[in-house]
């Protein structure tokens, strides 16, 4: 698991935040879930190979949703890359959660009757997984199993097979950060504009007084998605008694991608300038050859066109006698 997964799943682990994105992304900002309804889930859950071989498989982010009993099991992937595998892992996620829920009421049975069973009147809970993709290519495909399965020889088969969908939810295409309440709308807002230093600066402008009430998870995650070992040491700088100025680093960090960005610029600009010095010396110089050529020829002088081709003295020496 990379540094930014890590960093990631610390902060959507937070109650609070792990509720308004749900709340954001599936039920369009209305306060359906609450954070103290949620606790966490283990998230290393058993499962079995095609062999029937017993293993585990961690998930990023589970927690039990409990409405005065439990009511539904919520998850999270991370997911930095596209992984066209995603509709069948989700599938095995889930799996192995209802799997996991049948084995507890099974084991509640042993204990209380001495006799392990899944009876007509037993309900396992629902589960929900969001899949938040914070990549920079756009994610296509799967969103449904369908999309990964193969119907060219059984077409008929189509409409029998159940589909499977995904939900993906793509940082910078699906999601409304104005459908956010915590801090996640600015952490989101900036993943958003990870690519475009301009439209980063006007955001953080636009909500400086937001940006200052950050936490420190909230700071983690921005670093590790601008890639900016700068801005953590902007950060580390404007750090008092535990607290930072993230205003004041922020500013630091645009001011210093300013300049960078000013002498990349000035640099650009030169070297493009040389190359348009020395296409126009060529051209320059062809031209006066042609001259020289043209010259030497009207005056009979062929053996000479030869000689100036291969002789730089003699060639400048020309130039000079007849004014070229």
């Amino acid at each position: 698991m990379g540094k930014k997964d890590i960093t990631l799943q610390d902060f959507l682990g937070d109650p609070y935040i792990f509720a308004d994105l749900f709340n954001g992304c599936c039920f369009g900002g209305e306060q359906v879930i609450h954070a103290e309804e949620l606790s966490p889930l283990d998230s290393v859950q058993c499962t079995k190979d095609n062999r029937g071989t017993p293993g585990k498989r961690a998930r990023d982010i589970k927690k039990l949703l409990y409405c005065q009993s439990p009511a539904a099991v919520l998850a999270v992937e991370n997911q930095e890359n596209t992984d066209y595998r995603m509709a069948v892992r989700c599938m095995r996620y889930d799996a192995d959660e209802y799997e996991r829920q049948i084995k507890e009421i099974m084991s509640r049975h042993k204990e209380q009757d001495g006799i392990s069973y899944f009876d007509e009147e037993d309900r396992i809970l629902p589960v929900l997984t969001l899949v938040l993709y914070y990549g920079r290519d756009e994610w296509k495909r799967p969103r449904t199993l369908f999309d990964v399965l193969d119907f060219r020889n059984a077409q008929a088969f189509q409409g029998r097979i159940p589909d499977y969908p995904v939900q993906i939810l793509s940082v910078r295409t699906d999601i409304d950060i104005e459908l956010f309440r915590t801090e996640l709308r600015e952490v989101m807002g900036i993943l958003q504009r990870a690519d475009d230093k301009e439209a980063m600066r006007r955001f953080f402008d636009e909500n400086r007084q937001a940006f200052s009430r950050m936490t420190e998870r909230g700071f983690e995650v921005i670093i590790c998605s601008t890639n900016s070992r700068k801005l953590r040491k902007y950060i580390l700088k404007n750090t008092e008694g535990g607290n930072v100025d993230m205003c004041r680093a922020f500013d630091e960090w645009m001011e210093d991608c300013r300049k960078e960005g000013e002498a990349r610029g000035i640099k650009i600009g030169e070297e493009r300038g040389r190359l348009r010095g020395e296409k126009r010396g060529i051209k320059e110089g062809e031209k006066r050859l042609s001259q020289l050529i043209l010259t030497l020829g009207a005056e009979g002088r062929t053996a000479d066109i030869l000689r100036v081709a291969e002789d730089a003295s003699l060639r400048n020496r020309l130039y000079r006698k007849y004014g070229l």
